[in-house]
């Protein structure tokens, strides 16, 4: 290449990880440089990679080192790091601070938990010699257990190690004797059996030993010691000491035999034999028969290690230990829970944990501050939550206020898990008014601009909004989830909303707050592009309240277009029940109609016998709302529509709805005078109207009398007869007596005398006159030509103390 081509030189630079330097508190910043010569028409001339190493020396950390403000300090300095690997760069600045404090050498790491581990000191030929440590005192038991802890941590050793009799036998002897002793040693050893946890295969050496149950009795141990800790700190009572955790009742055959761990047996030395110091020991200790040294089963169980009651301590180091121990203790809180977790996923395991009150102990948990140990516990709750019995006891330890602090939360797992619980619990009617006594819809609300709990909350939000008691708390917020919906697009999480919006929309201060600010028109618009069937029933919802169904005039054009020409029934159907809604004196029924040929096509639906019952309903249900406009009313009979209503109702004369909608419209087209002599004159509505007198339903029975009333007042043949229909009805039963009575003439009776009980048969010869009518009869000896009353029949009943009319109805008898 010659140097005059040479035009440009193009320098990239990729970052790549950032590690840790192994001997100086120092950041490692691996990148890639890319150097490219270019020409003059941007071709490359040639170009060399390299890998490359930025180190960033940090002297100055120490024990009060901010570890978040250091890291956006390195990242502000160093373009090679972009800001969103902010959080990367705090952890190893952390890690880096804990290396510091603890003063690791050259070969040693730090786990997990701050723990100093020397990579090379666990070997798996050594495990003899690890197991040998288990049978010394407390320190070797604890050095033999992290051993043996960091070969489990391999997965490929758990094989091998889960095939050792000797080392699984001795693992379960020391946990189920000496887990009150120290609290690191029980952490090694629940973190061993943890590992295997992890694999269901190795599921059985967990039952095998028992150690779901030890585990549980660990927890209610340090939940019921860390409550003393805290009252000693504060110089408060102590509280009661009552175990969480229910004893299982032994049954007779473990009552028999003695358990293999209560066996006494000598603590093996690594030497293979008992020292005189040993011996010399355990003289002193009274132990004289047995020879038992330290970690036997003789010792006192009861007595910790760890304890905040030592008056050499100032208030300061009391709670510097406080701390300390409570650190450990979730540590091993968190290990045991995890462990419970992993082997509840069989059934059986998890029902024998319920039967001792996982529960309880997963609840009380609730009160810790650690956020790693509170999403475990609120992920092992979602689990139990979907069995009835677990959720009972979760009422009665108020799970839900307890919820709501963690809500409060900063860590955004914590709080997704929480809210997917409470949408869990919020199925039982209990846990739900429980919610919404303590305030929670209004935090739950909060939440709902994150997209990471979205779904959650609206799934929970729904489920909440079946309590009538709830739909107040929403009044504030309706409008900020009316407004996402109108701006989001179709999706499943809509649907939700949709599904919550309709159980909301029936409360009348919320329904006003979903028409404000233009979200009425913003909601028919996304209705009638997509042809959203839900969504129209919020909108049918929202009409249903009357101080806000005026606005749903300027759209009565477009509903009814649809209503006519949309091939989608279900959202016709929706269609109609929202104009069915509109009762307002200022809407000219009859001009739509006319329009938009809405009775030709209401015509042609109720005349077709397949059409589904509920779209006839909805149709039905509309042209009771429309008749109520006189000049509707008129077009309706012009059209033939009350005798098809006639045919509609002979089709469906079983259905109670249907048959109560359909005289209802002829009732209500009954109030024009025009209207009535139509219906008298060219329909049998009043024949149909009087044999729906003796319908079992109270409602249609009571809007027929009221039918029968105006027909009555404006036609005198038919008010005699609807007199007698009437009078059949209500004195049915007397009639049928009347009937089934045989009376034999007397030989004094005279063939013109009347019968003592006149039966339906003259009822229905004789003419009935009115009740103001009298005559005067001279041809009848009986009489002594008084006059005769026409009203005798029912002033006899009431003479006679017989009950056979009903209150309230006959108004006109």
């Amino acid at each position: 290449m010659e140097p005059e081509v040479a035009k440009y030189m193009r320098t990239e630079r990729k970052p790549g990880p950032i590690d840790v330097h192994p001997n100086i508190d120092a950041l490692v910043l691996t990148y890639d440089i890319d150097v490219q010569i270019l020409g003059p028409k941007d071709n490359s001339l040639h170009g060399e990679k390299k890998t490359l190493k930025k180190i960033i020396e940090l002297p100055m950390i120490n024990s009060r080192t901010d570890c978040h403000a250091l890291a956006k300090e390195v990242v502000n300095q160093c373009d090679l790091i972009h800001h969103s690997r902010i959080p990367e760069v705090e952890q190893i600045i952390y890690y880096l601070k804990k290396r510091k404090l603890h003063g690791t050498a050259k070969g040693d790491y730090l786990d997990k938990n701050g723990e100093v581990k020397n990579a090379m000191e666990a070997n798996y030929n050594n495990l003899s010699d690890y197991i040998d440590l288990l049978y010394e005192g407390t320190t070797e038991k604890v050095k033999g257990a992290q051993l043996i802890q960091a070969l489990a941590r391999d997965p490929e050793k758990l094989e091998a190690l889960a095939k050792n009799e000797t080392l699984i036998s001795a693992l379960g002897r020391v946990l189920r004797e000496d887990w009150k002793r120290s609290i690191s040693l029980s952490t090694h050893l629940v973190f061993t059996f943890f590992c295997f946890s992890m694999y269901s295969s190795f599921h059985h050496i967990i039952l095998k030993c028992k150690v779901g149950s030890i585990c549980m009795d660990i927890i209610d141990f340090e939940l019921r010691r860390y409550d003393k800790w805290k009252a000693e700190l504060d110089g408060s009572d102590i509280p009661n000491d009552v175990p969480i955790v229910k004893k299982t009742c032994p049954n007779s055959a473990s009552m028999s035999e003695i358990p293999r761990s209560r066996i006494p047996e000598p603590v093996r030395p690594k030497s293979g034999h008992f020292s005189d110091i040993n011996i010399k020991t355990a003289i002193e200790n009274g132990n004289k028969s047995t020879g038992s040294v330290e970690g036997s089963v003789y010792d006192d169980l009861t007595t910790s290690m760890e304890s905040l009651d030592d008056k050499k301590l100032t208030p300061e180091q009391k709670i510097k230990r406080f701390r300390t121990l409570v650190k450990k203790q979730e540590h091993l809180l968190r290990v045991a829970y995890y462990l419970l977790l992993n082997i509840a996923e069989d059934e059986t395991v998890e029902e024998k944990m319920s039967k001792r009150n996982i529960v309880g102990l997963l609840v009380k948990a609730l009160e810790r501050n650690n956020d790693d140990l509170l999403i475990l516990v609120v992920t092992f709750l979602k689990k139990l939550s979907i069995m009835q019995c677990n959720k009972d006891l979760m009422i009665n330890y108020n799970i839900i206020e307890k919820l709501q602090k963690i809500l409060n939360s900063r860590s955004a797992n914590l709080v997704h898990l929480s809210l997917k619980l409470l949408f869990n619990l919020s199925f039982d009617n209990k846990l739900r008014n429980k919610i919404i006594k303590t305030n929670l819809i209004p935090k739950v609300i909060s939440f709902m601009g994150d997209d990471r709990h979205q779904e959650v909350v609206l799934k929970l939000l729904y489920n909440i909004s079946y309590e009538e008691d709830s739909k107040h708390q929403f009044a504030d917020s309706i409008g900020l989830i009316i407004d996402m919906l109108s701006l989001n697009v179709v999706s499943e999480i809509d649907k939700i909303m949709i599904a919550l919006c309709i159980n909301l929309a029936q409360h009348p201060e919320i329904s006003q707050q979903m028409v404000k600010e233009n979200r009425l028109q913003s909601l028919i618009t996304r209705a009638f592009t997509h042809e959203d069937t839900s969504l129209m029933k919020l909108l049918r919802n929202i009409s249903s309240n009357f101080a806000v169904s005026s606005a749903f005039i300027e759209f009565v054009g477009d509903i009814s277009k649809a209503v006519v020409e949309s091939k989608n029934f279900d959202f016709v159907t929706e269609c109609i029940g929202v104009l069915s809604n509109l009762h307002l004196p200022d809407l000219d029924w009859a001009e739509v109609f006319k329009h938009f040929g809405m009775a030709d096509w209401i015509k042609n639906i109720i005349s077709i016998n397949n059409t589904d019952p509920e779209l006839i309903l909805q149709v039905t249900v509309l042209l009771g709302t429309a008749a109520a406009d006189e000049n509707c009313s008129n077009l309706l009979c012009e059209n033939g529509i009350m005798l098809n209503l006639i045919d509609l109702l002979k089709t469906h004369q079983e259905d109670d709805e249907i048959v109560l909608q359909i005289v209802y419209v002829f009732y209500v087209t009954l109030w024009f005078d025009k209207n009535v002599n139509h219906l008298i004159s060219k329909t049998d509505i009043p024949a149909y109207l009087i044999d729906l007198l003796q319908d079992n339903n109270k409602s249609i029975r009571k809007i027929c009398n009221m039918c029968l009333n105006i027909i009555s007042e404006h036609d005198p043949s038919w008010a005699e007869r609807i007199r007698i229909e009437k009078f059949r009805h209500h004195n049915a039963q007397w009639l049928q007596m009347v009937d089934s009575h045989q009376l034999e003439p007397e030989d004094e009776e005279e063939e013109d005398e009347l019968p003592p009980y006149l039966n339906t048969e003259y009822l229905s010869q004789a003419v009935v006159r009115p009740v103001t009518a009298v005559k005067k009869i001279n041809d009848m000896d009986l009489l002594d030509e008084k006059e005769v009353d026409y009203d005798y029949f029912s002033r006899h009943q009431q003479e006679d103390d017989l009950d056979i009319m009903e209150d309230g109805d006959m108004e006109d008898l």
